[in-house]
C-alpha cells in the first residue's frame, strides 16, 4: 500500500469515481507476475470496480456526480473504426483499450479516473446492490461477449473449460443461451463442488475424463462450442481436442506462456478459433439482466476485505487459500 494524490480531471471527457467496491483479478496476478508487458510499472492495479461518481469533465453527458455506477475494464472512444464495429478492445484512441490498472492508475484505491466517462460508465439501478453489479465491467462482461461471439443454439452442447471466476460468469451466460447441455470442465474439487451447488442442472467432469465425457454427452463427435476461460498450461489443446469438426472453439483465458497451434494434427477438422480479449460493450445489457433476477453472481463473492487489508486478500487469492473464488474490497476503514 502507498499514498497517491487524489487522480484530477486530465480531460473533458474524464470521471473522477470514489470506488466503493472492487476486486482482485486474475489478471492482475499476471500483471504483478510480469507476464502482460503493457503494463506500466508503478501503475496502481484494479480494474473491477464499482463506485461514486465525484465529478465529471464538461463533455459527459451519460453520467453525473451522485451516480452509482460500474466501471469497463475497457476504455473506448466511440468514435473510430472499431468502436462503431463493437471491437471496443482495439480502440485506437490513445487510452484504447486495457488501460485502467494496466497503462493507467486503476481502482485498487480510493478514486479512480476513468477517461471516456460516457462509454466506461453505466450507471447502476436502484435495486440493484453494489454487490451484484461489481462484476459487469470486467469478467461478466467477458463472459456475456464469450457467449455472444460463439453463436450458441439450443441443439449445441456447449463445453467451460475452468470454472474459477471468468468461467462462472461464462457459465452463467451460456444458460441464457438455453443450450442442449452444458459441460463444465473442473480440476478443482472445491470449484467442483460449487458448480453442482449453485448450477445442479449442469454437467460436470475433470481434466483427466473430460474427453471421453465430452464424446458421451454430445452428439457429433465432440462439443459444438467450446469456451476456454482457464488458461493452463494445456487447455489451449483440450478446448481444440475435445469440440466436434467444424465447431467453434473461443479463447478467452489469459495464458502465461505462448501456446501451440498444431494445425498438421488439426487438419481437417474445418474449426472457427475466436480469440480476447473482452470486448466490453454489454454492460447496459447486463445490468438490465441483473435488476431482472436473470444474472447473479453474488455467489461468487467468498471473502471480503477492506481495502486496508488488501495485502492478505492478495494472500488468500493468489494462493487460492480457504475456498476463495472472489474476493470483494469494500472503502478504506
Amino acid at each position: 500500500m502507498t499514498e497517491k494524490p487524489k487522480p484530477q480531471l486530465k480531460d473533458e471527457r474524464d470521471a473522477i469515481v470514489r470506488v466503493t467496491l472492487g476486486s482482485i483479478c486474475t489478471s492482475d496476478l499476471h500483471i504483478k507476475h510480469g507476464s502482460v508487458p503493457r503494463a506500466v510499472p508503478g501503475i496502481t492495479v484494479g480494474h473491477e470496480m464499482v463506485g461514486v461518481v465525484e465529478q465529471t469533465g464538461s463533455a459527459v453527458k451519460s453520467v453525473k456526480p451522485g451516480d452509482r455506477v460500474t466501471v469497463n475494464v475497457e476504455t473506448f472512444c466511440g468514435e473510430c473504426f472499431f468502436c462503431k464495429h463493437g471491437y471496443v478492445n482495439n480502440c485506437t484512441d490513445a487510452d484504447g483499450g486495457w488501460a485502467i490498472g494496466c497503462r493507467i492508475d486503476g481502482g485498487q484505491a480510493e478514486y479512480v479516473r476513468v477517461p471516456h466517462a460516457d462509454q466506461g460508465l453505466n450507471r447502476i439501478p436502484d435495486n440493484v446492490s453494489d454487490e451484484q453489479a461489481l462484476f459487469v465491467g470486467d469478467i461478466l462482461a467477458t463472459g456475456f461477449w464469450a457467449a455472444r461471439i460463439s453463436d450458441i443454439s439450443e441443439q449445441d452442447t456447449v463445453l467451460i473449460l475452468g470454472a474459477g471466476p471468468t468461467g462462472i460468469c461464462t457459465l452463467l451466460c451460456v444458460m441464457l443461451k438455453h443450450p442442449k447441455n452444458i459441460i463444465v470442465c473442473e480440476k478443482s474439487e472445491e470449484r467442483i463442488r460449487f458448480v453442482r451447488e449453485h448450477y445442479p442442472e449442469v454437467l460436470v467432469t475433470t481434466p483427466d475424463s473430460c474427453r471421453e465425457f465430452t464424446l458421451e454427452n454430445s452428439s457429433h463427435g465432440g462439443a459444438d462450442v467450446v469456451i476456454e476461460a482457464a488458461g493452463g498450461d494445456d487447455t489451449f489443446s483440450m478446448a481444440w481436442q475435445c469440440a466436434r469438426p467444424n465447431a467453434t472453439v473461443t479463447i478467452v483465458a489469459l495464458y502465461d506462456k505462448a501456446q501451440t497451434l498444431p494445425l498438421p494434427d488439426m487438419y481437417g477438422k474445418n474449426l472457427t478459433f475466436k480469440t480476447g480479449g473482452v470486448d466490453g460493450c454489454d454492460c447496459a445489457e447486463i445490468l438490465r439482466l441483473i435488476e431482472q433476477g436473470k444474472i447473479d453472481t453474488t455467489p461468487l463473492i467468498t471473502h471480503r476485505f477492506a481495502l486496508n487489508d488488501i495485502e492478505e486478500a492478495y494472500r488468500i487469492f493468489e494462493n487460492k487459500l480457504d475456498g476463495v473464488i472472489k474476493i470483494a474490497i469494500s472503502e478504506k476503514r
